[in-house]
């Protein structure tokens, strides 16, 4: 077995071992939501646990957009992995004909999107946990494309988090990525997430922002423009 690289908390907030995920952003028309939901929960699940149990990757889980998002995606799918190795044969991973027995297209979700898929790779830089998460748990997505782009992460590495090592905020988990593909002058660069016990609860913290406000902080330097978008998810499924 490979050995454990480090644990963290995912957007999801619960514990995994683990450098690296990939976001596959999915836009689902109201009318199609349910038996999208439905097969993937049903059968895809199925197939991305049988790559889990056999070493591929660590996790996957689906969630769902809270409120809608201004790029116009509704749910999100998240792989996680232990190496950039894992990462990078992740397509391969898969085997649902073995899996499910029956052949893949017919359970077909490209079909029930917008669109099609929009895949994204990320790499951890840190993380933090406070709590395990719960059937109302929610997290804040936070997306950015800072300045400086080394020292917006190496200030959360070390001033943010040794902040919320003290005061989690009444969040259950917080960390960082880093977007590995693709980028662009008009991409965010990085990610930041604060899962909370409930909506209300991340509501309430989005209504307190005020900026970066830490001693010692140069946030305002590293990341004039602030956050390029924040969007709230929960979760529909989870398999790890």
């Amino acid at each position: 077995m490979k050995k454990l690289l480090t644990t963290i908390f995912i957007t999801i907030g619960f514990a995994l071992n683990a450098q690296y995920y990939s976001i596959t952003y999915v836009n689902v028309p109201p009318e199609n939501q349910a038996e999208f939901a439905s097969i993937e929960t049903t059968y895809w699940s199925k197939v991305a646990k049988a790559a889990i149990d056999s070493g591929k990757q660590s996790a996957w889980g689906l969630v769902a957009a809270v409120g809608g998002v201004p790029t116009g995606w509704t749910h999100a799918f998240v792989n996680v992995y232990e190496t950039a190795e894992d990462l990078a044969n992740s397509p391969s991973n898969w085997d649902p004909s073995s899996v499910l027995g029956i052949n893949p297209s017919l359970l077909n979700t490209v079909e029930l999107t917008d669109g099609g898929f929009n895949f994204q790779n990320w790499a951890v830089q840190t993380s933090l946990s406070a709590g395990e998460r719960t059937s109302e748990s929610v997290t804040v997505w936070n997306f950015a494309r800072p300045e400086n782009l080394a020292g917006f992460i190496n200030e959360n590495k070390t001033l943010w988090k040794k902040q919320f090592e003290s005061d989690m905020g009444g969040r259950i988990s917080w960390g960082v990525g880093l977007k590995l593909n693709n980028r662009s002058q008009n991409l965010s660069s990085v990610m930041t997430w604060d899962r909370y016990p409930s909506l209300a609860d991340a509501l309430e913290a989005l209504n307190q922002y005020e900026g970066a406000s830490l001693r010692g902080s140069k946030m305002n330097e590293y990341d004039p423009d602030g956050w390029t978008a924040q969007v709230i998810v929960s979760d529909v499924m989870w398999v790890d």
